[in-house]
């Protein structure tokens, strides 16, 4: 691995330039590990762990757990990232997953992985304060337990070994000066997120409206989509037929849907912000921008690739080695326009920006 090939592996995951010395020592190891040679041994390996719930690397003495919390082509993704990093790291010789898609069954299956007794639990659960027992049942029973990517409440935070979570608050609040600097009249936004009460929107909304509304600006609409196709194509078209007409939305999920009503009546739609888009959505401004269209939006990585860093903690915490309790990633918020290296029409429509897989990996990933 050539220091070019780790800070191109940093740049993609990154949408922007951070210098390999400037990150964490955790994340710094999880891009190293994630730069190195991809062999077809371990795409196999990847093709099967992805359709079984239990999977044996054949290498290393431990067992990593992930408790999913949904499933769509994100969670698909999340998975399919802290996979490969197992996969990658000669330490791991088994990975258990188990899906719960409501908080009932989550804490079911996170309890029976408990009592399986893993070296790791690698989540990123948005279930909140409801999941501190549990996790306090891992810690008792001796096991590593780290969370990556959502920020969990504090009474949770101090029962994990690691939390590896990006500054949501600070990302949407550099979007905010970036949108309020471009328009320096005061607008309306309108704000979305997937489920009433998700720690990730009760981290990052409060930052935007508090940001807006000192510039000015007034919300006009808000709304839940329960990040799934049918809800976001039924609140974009509430929002179009409304006719508030804000200059910004803000929606933690991709924005194509927001977008659509707008570009097919001919108008050019709101600027849009989000700290995770798919493919489908760079590929929706470019169609814009060819057609005369000022489609604008500013947009962070997907962080879909965390579980990763995830990985890599738990693993160095099991060998006895130190890592950080709080890992603060590096998350800025781009304007969408410098996205024309990353963006590869050959990619599926649905995968998040962006992914450290090629599109035929993604292809597989989001079939199985």
């Amino acid at each position: 691995m050539s220091d070019e090939a780790l800070q191109d592996v940093i740049n993609r995951a990154f949408l922007t330039d951070i210098p390999a010395d400037d990150l964490d020592p955790t994340i710094r190891q999880t891009m190293e590990v994630a730069a190195q040679e991809w062999t077809p041994e371990n795409q196999d390996l990847l093709e099967t762990c992805l359709a079984e719930n239990v999977c044996e690397t054949g290498r290393g003495t431990l067992t990593v757990a992930f408790p999913n919390d949904n499933i769509n082509p994100w969670r698909q993704t999340f998975r399919a990232e802290l996979t490969a990093q197992a996969i990658a790291s000669p330490d791991v010789a088994r990975i258990i997953y188990s899906l719960g898609t409501d908080t009932t069954s989550w804490l079911a299956n996170f309890n029976s992985l408990v009592a399986q007794q893993p070296d790791v639990i690698v989540m990123n659960s948005i279930y909140g304060s409801a999941i501190a027992p549990a996790v306090q049942r891992a810690k008792s029973a001796g096991i590593i337990v780290v969370e990556a990517e959502t920020p969990l409440p504090s009474e949770v935070e101090s029962l994990v070994d690691v939390q590896a979570t990006s500054d949501l608050c600070g990302a949407y609040s550099q979007g905010v000066d970036q949108v309020v600097e471009d328009l320096p009249d005061p607008a309306g936004f309108a704000l979305y997120t997937g489920i009433p009460g998700n720690a990730s929107a009760t981290n990052w909304q409060p930052c935007l409206v508090d940001g807006l509304e000192s510039a000015g600006w007034e919300q006009v609409s808000q709304g839940f989509t329960q990040w799934s196709p049918q809800g976001q194509a039924q609140e974009a078209n509430a929002l179009f037929a409304s006719g508030t007409n804000p200059a910004l939305v803000a929606y933690d999920y991709t924005m194509e849907d927001f977008a659509a009503p707008f570009l097919d009546a001919g108008q050019t739609p709101p600027i849009m912000m989000s700290d995770v888009v798919n493919y489908s959505y760079l590929q929706q401004l470019a169609d814009a921008q060819s057609q005369g269209i000022d489609a604008r939006a500013f947009v962070a990585n997907s962080r879909v690739w965390y579980g990763r860093i995830g990985v890599t903690a738990g693993i160095e915490l099991a060998l006895g080695g130190d890592v950080e309790h709080l890992i603060d990633i590096p998350y800025p918020m781009v304007d969408a326009a410098t996205l024309s290296e990353v963006f590869d029409p050959a990619m599926p429509a649905n995968a998040p920006v962006p992914t450290l897989f090629t599109p035929d990996q993604m292809t597989g990933i989001l079939a199985s």
